[in-house]
Parts: C-alpha cells; sequence; structure tokens
C-alpha cells in the first residue's frame, strides 16, 4: 500500500513541478475511411480536406478505402468525401498540435433528384439494417483495464461480459457460437471454435460487434460476430514502447518478487515511400495472476506468453494493393485459474502455439472491388496435470491432480473470394456483393483421463469414475461456402438488406440456407432519426472436437455404500456421436447420418437511432435470438446399453432490450452510456463444458434453465475528458450489474433445485475504476506519459466465489474480493 502511495505522489507531484513550455501549434496528420452502408471500402472516392472551392489537400481513397493526409493544421478541418453514384458526406474535426487521427466517412447510394444537407450540428445516421458497437484502439487502449488484446476490449460493448472464471460470454453463450475474422479471414480455433490468442491491440484499427448482421457475408455463428480491422503503417515512422518496466509485489512494506512483466511495443511507417508499409506489434507478458479466494503464496496462476502481429501492405497500382500478415502467439501458463475450490495442485496446466498467416489482393475493376484471400492457421495445444494422482471431487473443494490430460494440433486452410460491383441503377440504387469461400481443417491428437473420485465431507467415497485408454483421433473436414447480398435503396428514405448464404460442411452432411432481410427507414428530411428491423437465419460452424467424441475415454462409474461395499454393478458408458432429432426444412437439408447437426438460430430485431447533435446520439435495440439443434451430452439407455450421447436437440433464447448514448465533443473526449435488460436460458449441458481443452469431469443431467451469464441488468459508462488542471485526462470505467445465477450441488454433485435460478445468484455487482494520466514531451521525438490508475474505489465487495454445496459446512457464504487497488505506469512515444 505504500508502494501505492508513493506512486500516486510521485506522478502529481511530477505533473504540477514540470512546466511546460508554449510550442508553436504542430501540423498533424489524418487517416480517412470512406465506407458504404454496408461497411464495404468505397474505391476511388474523392476526399478534400477544407472548403470545396479551396481545398487544402486532396485525394482518392485506395482499394481499401483509406485516404491519408500530412501537415493538416490545427484548428477545426472540413473532411468531405464524394464519388459519383452516391450522396455526399463530411465531418467537421479539431485538429490539436501534432494530432494523428483517423475519421469514417459513410457514403450512402444517390436517389435521383435528392438531396440531402449535411449539418454541423446534427450529422444523419446511417442507413443501414445492420449496425455495429465500433471501437477503436485510440479510444479504448488508455482505459483503466490497459486492454492488451482484441478479447481485452469486448467487455466494454453491451451484452459481453467476463465472467469471474476469465470466460467471455457474448449474448449470454460461450465464444464457441460466436464468430472471429480478422480482415474477413475466420480465426477461431477449429478444433473448440474459440477464440484463443487474439492480435494485439495495437494492431487493430477497428473492432466491431455484430450482434445482429443481416449481412449475408457473415456466417458461422449463431450468437455475434466479432469483426477486426488490422491497421496499415503511415507515411510517418511511428513507435511506441508501454510498460517497460516490471511492477514489483510489495507485502508488508517488503519486496516480494515481480508481480508482472507485460511490456508491449508497435513499430509502423514506410518501407518505401507510398509504396510499401509496415506495422509490427509485439507483446510480452509474464504475470502471476492472483486469486483473492486462496492465501498467499499459493494462488497464483503463472502466465508466459508472446504475441505477435506484422502486416506488410504493397501498393502495386492505384487500383491494387496486397497485404500480408503474420500472427504468432505462443502461451504458456502453469496453475490454470486457481480458486478455493481448485488450488494449484488440482488445477491444469496449459501450453498453445498458434501461427497465423494470410496474403489478401484488393483490385479495383471497373469502380468495383475484387477481393482475393488465403490463409494457413496452425493451433497447437498441450493440457497437463500437476502430477498423476487422482483427483477428489468433495463438498469442500477438490484435491489431487487434474485428471485430463490432452495434446492436440489443429489446422485451416481457406481461401475466399467476393466482388462489388459499381452501384447498380435500377428502381433506385443498389451496392450488391457476391463471395465464396472453400475451408480445409483437421484435427488430431490423444486423450488420457485419470480416474476421479467423489467424497463426502467425513472423507468417505460416494462413487468412482475411471476411464478406459482410448487411440489417438484424426479428423478432417471440408467446408463450401457462397452468398450474395445487396443494399437497395429505393428512395433517400428507405433502404433494404436482404441476401442469403449457403453452406455446407462435409462431417455435417448438410446443405444449409440462411436467408436475411432487413430495412432501415429515414422518415424525416434532416436524416436524424433512422428505425431499423430485420430477421435473419443463422448456423453454427461445428467444431472438429465434436467429431472426435467418439475416440474420448469411456467411462465406467461405480457407486459405493457407507460401508465401502459396491452397490449394484458399475456401470460402463459407451461414446455415441448422435443426430439430429426433428424433421428437417426447406433450409436445412442432409443425411439422418452420426454427426449430422446444424445448430441454426433465428434473430430478428427493432432499433431507432436518433443524431440530437454532434455531440449527442443515441440508441435503442430490441433483440430476440431462439436457437434450436444445438449441440448438448447427456445419458441415455438404450435396450440394455448405456451411452453418453451427443446430440442436436439442445435449445437457448437470449433477449436484450439495450439503450446506448454517446455524448462526444473535440479532442476526442467522449463518455458512452449503455445499459441492456437481458435473459439467457437454455439447456446447460452444451458440449463445450465437456469436450475442448478443459473437460469437467461430472456429467449431469441436461436441465433448460438460465444460462451461467444471464444478466437481467446491467449499466456501464466509460469515455475519457480532458481536465483543465496541468493538461491531465480522466478515464473513468463505471459498472452495475446484478450477480451472475450459480448452482447448487450436494455430496454427489448432483443438483439441488433449479441450477442457475434466480433465487440464486452472487450480491450485486459494483465497480468505478478511474486512470489520471499526463503526457510530457521532453523532446520533439519523445512523449513520456505517467499515468496512475485506481481499481474499485468505492471498495464494494464484489464476491468472486460461494460455497455452493449443501453439504458444505459453509454453505450459501460468498466470499473473495478484488480491494480498491493503484497501480502506475509510464510509456514512452516516438
Amino acid at each position: 500500500m505504500r508502494s501505492s502511495r508513493l506512486a500516486i505522489a510521485t506522478v502529481f507531484l511530477v505533473a504540477s513541478g514540470v512546466r511546460v513550455l508554449a510550442q508553436t501549434c504542430a501540423p498533424g496528420e489524418l487517416r480517412v475511411f470512406v465506407l458504404d452502408s454496408q461497411q464495404g471500402p468505397v474505391f476511388d472516392a474523392q476526399v478534400k480536406i477544407g472548403p470545396d472551392n479551396a481545398p487544402l489537400d486532396e485525394r482518392l481513397t485506395g482499394t481499401q478505402g483509406v485516404a491519408d493526409f500530412k501537415k493538416i493544421p490545427c484548428g477545426d478541418a472540413t473532411v468531405t468525401a464524394s464519388k459519383e453514384g452516391f450522396q455526399p458526406a463530411s465531418k467537421i474535426v479539431q485538429m490539436a498540435s501534432g494530432a494523428n487521427l483517423e475519421v469514417t466517412l459513410i457514403l450512402d447510394p444517390k436517389m435521383q433528384r435528392a438531396s440531402v444537407d449535411v449539418t454541423e450540428s446534427a450529422p444523419p445516421v446511417e442507413q443501414s439494417s445492420s449496425v455495429t458497437n465500433e471501437l477503436r484502439p485510440t479510444e479504448v487502449k488508455t482505459l483503466p483495464t490497459n486492454p492488451a488484446t482484441v478479447t481485452d476490449t469486448l467487455p466494454l460493448v453491451p451484452g459481453v461480459v467476463r465472467t469471474p472464471d476469465g470466460e467471455l460470454k457474448i449474448d449470454g453463450t460461450g465464444e464457441q457460437r460466436s464468430g472471429l475474422v480478422v480482415n474477413q479471414t475466420d480465426v477461431t480455433d477449429p478444433a473448440t471454435g474459440k477464440f484463443s490468442q487474439t492480435i494485439p491491440v495495437d494492431s487493430i484499427e477497428t473492432v466491431s460487434v455484430l450482434n445482429t448482421p443481416f449481412l449475408a457475408q457473415y456466417g458461422r455463428f449463431t450468437s455475434a460476430v466479432v469483426a477486426v480491422e488490422t491497421r496499415r503503417g503511415g507515411e510517418k515512422w511511428h513507435a511506441e514502447l508501454n510498460d517497460p518496466f516490471p511492477d514489483f509485489r510489495i507485502r508488508s512494506y517488503h519486496m516480494r518478487g515481480i508481480r508482472n512483466e507485460t511490456p508491449r511495443g508497435v513499430l509502423g511507417g514506410p518501407l518505401v515511400h507510398q509504396r510499401i508499409y509496415l506495422n509490427t506489434a509485439l507483446q510480452f507478458y509474464y504475470q502471476k495472476e492472483p486469486s483473492r479466494t486462496l492465501p498467499f503464496p499459493h494462488n497464483e496462476s503463472k502466465i508466459q506468453s508472446l504475441n505477435s502481429f506484422t502486416q506488410f501492405d504493397f501498393i502495386l497500382t492505384p487500383k491494387q494493393i496486397v497485404t500480408a500478415t503474420l500472427h504468432v502467439s505462443p502461451q504458456h501458463t502453469n496453475f490454470l485459474k486457481p480458486d478455493y475450490f481448485n488450488p494449484q495442485p488440482v488445477t491444469p496446466s496449459y501450453a498453445q502455439q498458434n501461427y497465423v498467416g494470410t496474403a489478401a489482393d484488393h483490385y479495383g475493376l471497373f469502380g468495383g472491388i475484387i477481393d482475393s484471400s488465403i490463409s494457413f492457421q496452425r493451433f497447437d495445444a498441450v493440457i497437463g496435470a500437476q502430477g498423476n494422482a487422482e483427483m477428489f471431487l468433495t463438498p469442500v473443494g477438490n484435491r489431487g491432480n487434474y485428471f485430463g490430460t490432452q495434446k492436440r494440433s489443429a489446422r485451416r486452410t481457406e481461401w475466399l473470394e467476393s466482388w462489388s460491383p459499381i452501384p447498380l441503377r435500377l428502381l433506385g440504387t443498389h451496392l450488391i456483393k457476391i463471395g465464396t469461400s472453400l475451408t480445409n481443417s483437421g484435427d488430431e491428437g490423444q486423450f488420457t483421463f485419470r480416474p476421479v473420485n467423489i467424497v463426502d465431507v467425513s472423507n468417505r467415497l460416494l462413487e468412482r469414475i475411471s476411464f478406459s485408454e482410448r487411440n489417438p483421433f484424426n479428423r478432417t473436414d471440408r467446408e463450401v461456402t457462397a452468398f450474395a447480398q445487396d443494399h437497395w435503396a429505393p428512395n433517400p428514405k428507405l433502404a433494404f438488406d436482404y441476401g442469403a448464404r449457403v453452406e455446407h460442411q462435409r462431417l455435417a452432411a448438410s446443405l444449409r440456407i440462411a436467408p436475411r432481410a432487413g430495412l432501415a427507414w429515414t422518415p424525416f428530411a434532416d436524416r436524424r432519426t433512422v428505425f431499423r428491423t430485420g430477421y435473419g437465419q443463422f448456423y453454427d460452424h461445428i467444431p472438429l472436437d465434436v467429431y472426435t467424441f467418439g475416440r474420448y475415454p469411456e467411462r465406467t462409474i461405480t457407486t459405493y455404500a457407507p460401508d465401502g461395499s459396491i452397490v449394484g454393478t458399475p456401470v460402463q458408458y459407451l461414446n455415441v456421436i448422435g443426430n439430429v432429432r426433428g424433421p428437417r426444412s426447406f433450409f436445412v437439408n442432409g443425411q439422418a447420418v452420426a454427426g449430422g447437426f446444424a445448430p441454426r438460430g433465428s434473430t430478428w430485431n427493432a432499433q431507432v437511432e436518433h443524431s440530437f447533435s454532434r455531440l449527442l446520439r443515441i440508441r435503442g435495440v430490441y433483440t430476440d435470438n431462439r436457437s434450436v439443434g444445438l449441440i448438448v451430452l447427456e445419458r441415455d439407455r438404450l435396450n440394455i446399453t448405456n451411452e453418453i450421447v451427443l446430440n442436436g436437440n439442445g435449445s437457448s433464447r437470449y433477449r436484450q432490450a439495450e439503450f446506448t448514448a454517446r455524448v462526444a465533443w473535440k479532442e476526442g473526449q467522449q463518455l458512452v452510456f449503455s445499459y441492456t435488460r437481458s435473459h439467457a436460458e437454455g439447456n446447460l449441458n452444451g458440449f463445450d463444458a465437456f469436450l475442448g481443452n478443459i473437460p469437467t469431469p461430472r456429467i449431469r443431467p441436461n436441465v433448460y434453465s438460465n444460462l451461467p451469464a444471464d444478466l437481467p441488468n446491467r449499466f456501464l459508462m466509460w469515455g475519457r475528458l480532458n481536465a483543465r488542471f496541468q493538461g491531465l485526462q480522466l478515464l473513468p470505467i463505471v459498472e452495475y450489474r446484478n450477480g451472475f445465477p450459480y448452482t447448487r450441488l450436494d455430496a454427489l454433485q448432483d443438483y439441488v433445485g433449479i441450477p442457475n435460478s434466480s433465487a440464486t445468484r452472487f450480491p450485486h455487482f459494483f465497480s468505478a475504476d478511474a486512470r489520471v494520466l499526463k503526457d510530457f514531451k521532453i523532446s520533439p521525438k519523445y512523449t513520456l506519459r505517467l499515468s496512475v490508475t485506481g481499481f474499485n474505489l468505492t471498495n464494494h465487495f464484489n464476491a468472486l466465489a460461494v460455497h455452493a454445496n449443501v453439504a458444505d459446512p459453509q454453505s450459501g457464504v460468498f466470499f473473495g474480493n478484488y480491494h480498491r487497488r493503484y497501480r502506475g505506469d509510464f510509456e514512452v512515444i516516438f
């Protein structure tokens, strides 16, 4: 605590004591993104800085819809983009001394004899049925959470939360039901369907979360899509070095080693001016992450990782750009997520080696764009245990060693093609896009499971689960997709998005058709209000782990009487991959074979958005998602055979009402407020709990109830404010929500009552975090950034765990909490 107070005092003394000399206002740089209503880049658009009659500079966008400007003077600058067939758009930006800003302009299709006045006080809203929650690194990377990767930024989005065990939940469900695409390439782990380690935040241009993407170009999900666009190097070299020195642990006024070392840097610029650009980000991560439910020093998860993303852009001609990227992310974690009920010896170890390489060509042809890309991906994982002891499950916590080990190597090769022609004039204006993809994937490895014993509080053996040895597995798959979509604007006030996507996955033996449709209506002449609605059908991509289930070790369950004798005969369960139950439809066609699953979701939404002024924009959205055909695991008995069956008869429903307000003003200052009212329910035995990296040993009945991430109410506020006192910046994050539901168990680890009932929830969660930072220009080339961050400033009790077993003497007691704490940092920008 003394070190924390000393860090705070040091920063504020420096902030108040350093005299900042007045300097001549230095010109800045501006990058302009020009997109159409489908969030696609607009090629050959003319971008001007300044008034039309005497612009300071003007350029044409390339195939990525980007125009870069240098030496923009300080003050207000009007940015205007135009192209034949589109209505022009403009925006006013404030250029501070030496600023490096980005701005996005949306061009709507032009209507015959239509004119639109874009006013400075109330910019028009986007006329598209698919609206995203967009995050930019310039807005979020300096927040108190200090996000390092894509997944670190996602909890800032309504509907996305991180549970106490560190899992990311999107719309109440796990990552395996959402898609992650980087530059339109699917980068989820083909074995588990999860996101794995995502790219560094310094390589990101934008992160967009699409809860209802009615554009047919998006597929392989039933929940949401996280779409990431990466950053190109600029015309001037730029570098940053963040957190270069380690944080030391201070306990009882004594240093107890290094807590963490998390340096990260980025370097970008032109290798050949106006021809070849480089942007590379590198993160090293060494952290001893503590669990507040265990005593020091046996409460830490030890994590080491390297995360590197490099991008080269080759401008061959003004009409052709070739982009090559390489993402390398090795990681090793010992004592994975220890807690009170799973101390260090019970936790597994985890190691991965991920490699993703892509090459993409963007070619402008006859006013349209042809995009071609190919990617090669490999995901290796090794899950181990701390020893060879058997695992014991008890009402007061587990002991022994984790029961499962595995070694896995997954791979994917993907080829994508898409074509966006010039806007078509027919009863209005059409923005058409068609595309196709071919994906080959594979997964090979082997599992080894050791016995698991279930005992009561007096250490009496109740049940024993033993496993057979299984042979290695090796599964391959092929998927072919095609889509066509159209954004049709018959008049200036009305626009339709419609299209369809066709998918075929060989192992699932099914052909799936996904229709999508939506509309946007701007009833008033000022275009400050838009109403949107839409409906779509979506299909999950089935991870390869599902098809390796037949190679999992088979279990035998032995039950014991109070005197230690065996009750009855031990029951052996066979691993069986089932198929879809119930009739197929016109949109789902295939054979009723083992593994012939077709998990699908039907989603509709309605929303209204209004722009009050350049400073304030609000949006209200209601979303309803019903999913069926989900893959679940359950016990079954067929004649005299006992089976553990993967079936395709699971279902879920997610409903959410969202209200978002964004207040933004000059110099990048903004505050974002969001409130969500939601409900998530479904089958609890989703396959991801039993397959994948960290399977659970106990299989309970498949119950339909609240999902573990069900949150009725959540309020979130974050943003950036510039204080008048000595140029300080304040970056707050405030969150209030209901507690997560939990499940009560008995001594046999079976359900007691309704699992995840609304009556069994954690206490309400409230956290107020804030970061104060200040930049010091120590030379024309170098800037020093000092900051202090405070976490849980109100010291609210936010429980991390609960004694949920009714046989536990402390049953019903909540415990574990992160108290108020502080952290000091400095960064070098050059």
